[in-house]
């Protein structure tokens, strides 16, 4: 077993603004993890090039340090253009959308269950989507805000269920005052009680983590173009918790394609030192990359470098959470 494992071909994966599940931090609005599958010997061959560009003092070369300085993004962009196509995957993920994701999860999807309707394939993502619409309107951001805050809150164990639903109902009385049809979406949640008080807490733990759901899509993509292939990610206590899950999350029923099952991803997951690995350093810089050039399109500033990282993303296999797609 052990020697089929060790032949088996390698994806290193890291990520890049995990706050956990702290999905509500104005500084970082995006996380991304990255998915790196090459020879060692191209792997060493690239961060070595880099490496000879920065001081001998600073022991590896991370993405946050490089971009500060004109010759470190210079450095990346020339590390990029020699990535093989396919060698790369990035899933990412706005952290202020999977806030209404993950109310329709834990609240709404329950009550569309108890009801007999199977929600993933009628209308999820959409409905997230309109919440998430309604939150970044005009005039309703401060309840929207509020009502983001008591949910996550409440997911963490650090806010009261009457808390929660009173900021739904505060938001819902905001938004009816210029749109009654946008607040009947809002009334929606405020049946979703009795599923919330039937909630346990336990059943809480990480949900708001995504890094979870962002690696599962890329090893999911991997598995597609490798067959069988065994992960080694970057040291994660919330991925190490979830690797046995992760690893047989294929034999699970997929809720969204009644009758089949979840895709499969990687049979088996190590962790390691991104020092040990020049690939899991890679994967740290195009993480890095991939989520500055989201936030730049997801807060509508101005970012030079993120402008120029366009047509590199463009060019990588990318499973994108955020913006929503309507057809999954």
């Amino acid at each position: 077993m052990e020697a089929h494992i060790a032949s088996l071909p390698v994806v290193y994966a890291d990520e890049s603004m995990n706050s956990g599940q702290n999905l509500l931090d104005p500084n970082q609005p995006v996380f991304s993890v990255a998915g790196v599958h090459l020879p060692d010997d191209l792997a060493a061959s690239i961060v070595d090039e880099i490496r000879a560009q920065i001081p001998p003092s600073q022991k590896e070369p991370k993405y946050t340090s490089l971009v500060r300085s004109s010759g470190g993004r210079k450095a990346l962009m020339r590390a990029f253009a020699q990535l093989p196509e396919g060698s790369v995957r990035v899933s990412y993920a706005h952290k202020g959308f999977m806030v209404a994701t993950k109310m329709v999860d834990i609240l709404v999807e329950p009550l569309a269950h108890r009801d007999g309707l199977n929600l993933y394939e009628n209308g999820a993502l959409q409905l997230a989507g309109m919440l998430h619409l309604i939150g970044v309107t005009t005039g309703f951001e401060a309840s929207h805000r509020k009502m983001q805050e008591a949910f996550v809150g409440w997911m963490r164990r650090q806010t009261s269920t009457d808390n929660l639903f009173a900021s739904i109902a505060e938001h819902r009385k905001s938004v009816s005052v210029q749109s009654e049809e946008l607040s009947q979406w809002l009334e929606l949640l405020e049946h979703c009680r009795s599923v919330a008080d039937a909630t346990s807490p336990e059943d809480r733990d990480d949900s708001l983590d995504p890094a979870v759901p962002t690696l599962y899509v890329i090893a999911a993509g991997f598995r597609e173009d490798l067959g069988d292939f065994r992960l080694v990610h970057d040291d994660s206590k919330v991925i190490d918790r979830h690797s046995a899950n992760l690893s047989s999350v294929h034999l699970l029923p997929d809720v969204a394609r009644p009758g089949k099952f979840n895709r499969q991803a990687a049979s088996h997951i190590s962790f390691a030192d991104s020092l040990d690995h020049p690939q899991l350093q890679i994967a740290d810089w195009t993480a890095g990359a991939v989520r500055q050039w989201a936030t730049w399109l997801a807060v509508g500033g101005r970012d030079r470098f993120a402008e120029e990282l366009g047509p590199v993303v463009d060019a990588w296999s990318l499973w994108g959470v955020w913006p929503p797609n309507p057809e999954g």
